[in-house]
């Protein structure tokens, strides 16, 4: 299980926003009050420059990798409640989370949260 999915488990569990982790070493990554229950986001690799994700470098790789270092949107409260609330939605109804489920969530949420 990688990240996002461990993220993504601590976010239906808590069921709420989990706002600033102002302890963490890296806070503010994107700006200050970000909300950080996404910090590993779901979308991911989106693949959508819309939100300030681009292909760049990766630093560990080398090769051309999904960066989300300019992407701010998933980290706005507003924003970061209407994914929560419509994942917590498509859990009770026992509909899977793959991937493709994940970003037509994005989608609507886009529509809903433009950026």
């Amino acid at each position: 299980m990688g990240s996002i999915d461990i993220h993504l488990e601590e976010a239906i569990k808590c069921g709420r926003l989990l706002g600033p982790k102002k302890d963490c070493i890296y806070y503010p990554c994107h700006f200050d009050g970000q909300d950080c229950t996404w910090c590993f986001c779901p979308f991911y690799p989106c693949q959508d420059d819309k939100t300030g994700g681009s292909l760049d470098i990766g630093m560990i790789s080398g090769k051309l990798v999904w960066s989300c270092e300019s992407c701010c949107w998933i980290h706005r409260p507003e924003v970061a409640l209407f994914i929560l609330n419509n994942i917590l939605k498509i859990t009770e109804r026992e509909e899977p989370l793959t991937h493709s489920r994940l970003l037509k969530l994005r989608k609507e949420t886009l529509k809903a949260r433009p950026p």
